[in-house]
């Protein structure tokens, strides 16, 4: 067995991390490209040369300069990939986590947390355009310009075409309602805002790199083999895999269809009721609604910080707190509000005995064209949720979001409520679960919305990828 101490190391290793981990990337387009490998061991070399061929544009984590490359990728392998392409890893009996090992659509580990129902059930992701299980490999291309896209799209299927057919790209889209049925980010403008008009991306942990830090910001909690902890999280911690995964880091990849005529619908015919009792008219009722259920406003103002209207000055703030800023009675942000489930920062958290909060790192772009362009385009989020622990901080997350009962915040001797943007909405609901949505209100009497809410966010997809090291991926291609 190979002890984690052999090779921690204090400072990142920047040139061996993929940059994806670290760097949010700015390029305005990108492609999110699917595959799966021959399983086979004796084509093996055929799967080698298609990440050889793709090794020079792999990006890492290094400061690039003044100027971004014209195109770049990063790579990620789920479990079965990585048992195809490294067979002495023998992962199946490794000591890669049984969540990783499983994957998201296990209906007795990740989905008693994902909870994805009706439309969004595993059976239906992808569009059923391929298996769960046949999803082995997802490259990340990002480039500066269409041209340059086209020509890095070109590069990748070409490195597979020279395989003999053992490298096969997956297609999960409707050719029909997207381009060539591929996940491409959508040149929105402005190009930080997501298909419901929100400003996205504002919040991210400032990955320190104290080895020995508890924060949950910090990098260790997300890269493999740096952290000093008694109990140090993420691994694997020993063996083969543990040399393997070293300066990786794992990515909870998520494809949600967003329904944007559905939620501009809820929220006008909502603001037809609410408007005569919070004395706004009903466009700005519309606004206000849909702050309340987001956490912030759409240009990205905090209800924390600016709870009448949206500001400039606050619309990419982030040093903020719920108890700290004197909202513990929900009266700016609703304790269910979409942000404040997904960070409650110091509101207080009590799930089994734990106080933390658990962080990850989103890489999040929408998909497919906006309402006004296409109507019948199928449109969304390709969300990229980085951690060290799939079950701990993904997971746990969106358990949070299904079913708002982490927090004293809610009454324990009422039922749970949900997120109201992103829930999954079980049909019919469990007798447990609060169909409304709250909003309490300084004048003594709360606006509820009675519910059950629509289901405004649909998963069509999800797998969960290791980001290795690029010394990782180089043994791979070079069969080292």
């Amino acid at each position: 067995m190979i002890s984690t101490q052999s090779f921690q190391t204090n400072t990142p290793e920047l040139h061996d991390i993929q940059g994806l981990i670290v760097n949010g990337y700015t390029h305005p387009c990108s492609v999110h490209m699917l595959f799966n490998f021959n399983k086979d061991l004796s084509n093996l070399p055929y799967i080698r040369s298609f990440f050889k061929d793709l090794l020079p544009y792999l990006q890492s984590a290094e400061d690039w300069g003044a100027l971004k490359p014209k195109m770049m990728l990063n790579i990620g392998l789920t479990a079965r990939g990585i048992a195809i392409v490294k067979p002495d890893l023998d992962v199946p009996n490794s000591n890669f986590s049984s969540t990783f090992k499983k994957g998201p659509w296990d209906p007795n580990n990740a989905q008693q947390s994902l909870g994805d129902y009706g439309d969004g059930d595993p059976s239906e992701w992808w569009n059923k355009q391929f298996a769960n299980e046949d999803l082995h490999c997802v490259v990340h291309a990002y480039a500066m310009n269409a041209m340059a896209q086209n020509k890095l799209v070109e590069i990748i299927t070409e490195a597979a075409s020279k395989t003999n057919g053992m490298v096969t790209e997956l297609k999960p889209l409707d050719p029909l309602k997207s381009n060539a049925g591929r996940l491409e980010q959508y040149l929105l403008s402005p190009a930080d805002y997501i298909h419901f008009n929100y400003r996205d991306s504002i919040d991210e942990p400032n990955l320190n790199d104290n080895p020995a830090g508890k924060d949950q910001q910090d990098l260790n909690n997300f890269l493999i083999g740096y952290s000093t902890a008694e109990n140090p999280i993420p691994g694997p911690l020993s063996g083969p895999e543990a040399k393997f995964a070293r300066n990786g880091c794992y990515n909870a990849f998520r494809i949600l269809y967003q329904d944007v005529e559905l939620f501009e619908s809820f929220l006008q015919e909502q603001s037809k009721l609410i408007a005569p009792q919070i004395k706004k008219t009903e466009e700005d009722t519309i606004e206000w609604l849909a702050a309340k259920m987001c956490g912030r406003w759409r240009n990205g103002s905090p209800l924390t910080l600016s709870p009448a209207q949206p500001e400039e000055s606050t619309s990419k703030s982030t040093d903020f707190g719920y108890l700290a800023n004197d909202d513990m009675k929900g009266l700016k942000c609703p304790f269910s509000a979409h942000t404040r489930v997904s960070n409650p920062r110091d509101e207080g958290v009590d799930v089994a005995g734990s106080d933390i909060v658990p962080r990850i790192i989103r890489r999040g772009m929408a998909y497919g064209a906006p309402v006004s362009v296409d109507p019948k385009a199928d449109r969304g989020l390709i969300g990229l949720f980085l951690c060290g622990d799939l079950s701990s901080q993904f997971e746990t997350l969106y358990g949070w979001i299904n079913m708002n009962n982490f927090s004293n915040v809610f009454d324990p001797a009422e039922n749970t409520p949900q997120d109201p943007l992103v829930a999954n909405r079980i049909n019919p609901l469990p007798g447990n679960v609060d169909p409304n949505f709250t909003i309490p209100m300084n004048y003594g009497t709360n606006i509820i919305i009675e519910g059950p809410l629509p289901q405004f966010v649909v998963t069509r997809g999800t797998a969960y990828f290791l980001l290795p090291s690029i010394s990782a991926l180089t043994e791979i291609a070079t069969g080292s």
